[in-house]
């Protein structure tokens, strides 16, 4: 690898000119300036060691020749051989030579720990939401709606790969920088409050908005072919910088393994699944292994930090009153509710300074409880009767006015009726919500009937007309089924 030639020079010869250089063209990078003037490289290296302009001449041209950076053609004639051994030269770095030096910045500062980003879920959420509204609206099937659908799925892929790359990252990256706790106690205590409330935060909001995109995105599995072909129809009117032109067909594969991929990862058992286990193991385990490390370092159990924490309180109290009343509560120093005896008189002295007394006490015989007289249990059985049947009565009224309502033939197209009341069309509603969500098929709760529904493809939008106002809805077919007696 030719252009890696600049990182292994010895400190003696060349090396670390050739470094500083390609520091300098990195750094100019990262401010957004791209052709750099061989005086600016000779200054930048100055000011760590003596060096002149045909040391940097020299050094240049090696670097070209390595393949790191370009010399940019002239843009106006020398008027001399002079003038144009003294113009300064413009150079630009190449792609590998900046991620090769970037790479080497990197190591040099130390692999920083991970983390997430606060605004990629909500982000993500919305990128989506707004490629499934376009796509509701028929965006595919339109003239010109390849563009749109180009630039709607780039943001929306771009900010998913984001947030999937910093969120595994952040996850394998937990356990390396976690402190230890063996030389530590009181910093792995510290971390473990901040990453348990912090991943736990996360995880909610992880799994709130997985349940929103895995509604979302269940209707891009049917149209993932034919938006994978739209957006491949885009890709391949680039011109790449040697003139030729993408793949159709090895583009379309890419974008159907992407969207794929992420309806895949928020769908039933994906990897969000799997990233919302692993959040929630780890904030277990470190809450698991801090309390180990309490019972350590504090003293045993649990039962002594209480006792403790106990005497810490009768120390504080700022009276023996406070301290007797304390104690009543923490050790039951009560009256009791079982036994009866004559307390003694009071005395002046506090009572842990006064002679113990003893109290004979004697059990409290309350007896047997008496009993209520059992009642007599109303018969119920006629009011029961009469309501059954007043409301199979109801159920009946109910079925004939549907009935009457799907007409002869038992089939209702919601996009051209007129209904009498508006608890008609709710009931119309309901019951094609209901039988959508049931596979195209809803029982009516009488005898066997059910309604299944059709959706014609393509169906244009039409009107469902109540008194109290209109429905927009498609040709939707609903189909009464009556079936007989069970």
């Amino acid at each position: 690898m030719p252009e890696a030639s600049y990182l292994v020079g010895n400190a003696d010869g060349p090396g670390p000119c050739y470094r500083l250089l390609m520091r300098c063209f990195y750094e100019r990078h990262l401010s957004h300036v791209s052709y750099v003037r061989s005086d600016e490289l000779a200054a930048f290296v100055r000011e760590y060691l003596p060096y002149d302009e045909t040391d940097c001449r020299r050094h240049l041209e090696q670097l070209a020749k390595w393949g790191l950076i370009t010399l940019l053609p002239e843009q106006s004639k020398p008027a001399n051989l002079l003038e144009l051994r003294q113009k300064p030269r413009v150079y630009q770095a190449s792609r590998t030579a900046l991620r090769l030096e970037a790479m080497r910045v990197e190591l040099e500062e130390g692999e920083q720990a991970a983390s997430l980003d606060p605004a990629s879920l909500d982000i993500l959420l919305q990128r989506v939401r707004e490629l499934m509204d376009w796509l509701e609206q028929d965006g595919l099937h339109r003239q010109d709606g390849a563009p749109e659908a180009y630039r709607l799925w780039s943001a929306a892929y771009d900010t998913f790969a984001g947030f999937s790359r910093r969120i595994r990252e952040y996850l394998d990256d937990l356990p390396r920088h976690r402190p230890r706790e063996a030389l530590d106690f009181a910093a792995f205590m510290e971390y473990r409050d901040l990453i348990a409330r912090y991943l736990s935060d996360y995880a909610r909001r992880l799994f709130d908005r997985r349940e929103q995109l895995r509604v979302l995105l269940q209707p891009l599995t049917p149209q993932a072919e034919l938006l994978a072909a739209t957006l491949a129809s885009v890709e391949v009117e680039q011109i790449r910088a040697d003139g030729s032109r993408p793949d159709f067909g090895g583009q379309q594969e890419r974008y159907l393994r992407e969207v794929r991929a992420l309806v895949r990862h928020f769908g039933e058992h994906g990897d969000v699944d799997v990233l919302l286990e692993r959040a929630q193991s780890w904030v277990a385990e470190v809450t698991r292994h801090a309390r180990r490390l309490s019972e350590q370092h504090l003293g045993g159990s649990v039962r002594e930090q209480t006792l403790l924490d106990l005497a810490g309180r009768f120390a504080d109290a700022p009276s023996p009153a406070h301290a007797e009343a304390l104690a009543q509560v923490v050790f039951a120093s009560t009256l009791p509710l079982n036994w009866r005896g004559e307390a003694p008189p009071p005395a002046d002295l506090p009572a842990w300074q006064g002679v113990p007394v003893t109290v004979m006490l004697q059990t409290i015989r309350r007896g047997a409880r008496q009993r209520q007289k059992p009642e007599a249990t109303a018969d119920r059985r006629f009011d029961a009767l009469q309501r059954m049947l007043a409301a199979t009565a109801e159920r009946e009224r109910a079925a004939r006015e549907l009935a009457e309502l799907f007409g002869p033939d038992g089939a209702l197209n919601l996009g051209e009726i007129t209904v009498q009341a508006p608890q008609q069309r709710q009931q119309l509603l309901h019951l094609l919500y209901k039988a959508l969500s049931q596979q195209g098929r809803a029982g009516l709760g009488y005898r066997n009937w059910s309604v299944a529904v059709s959706v014609p493809a393509h169906a244009p939008l039409g009107q469902l007309v109540g008194a109290d106002g209109v429905a927009t809805l498609p040709h939707v077919i609903l189909h009464l089924h009556k079936g007989g007696d069970r």
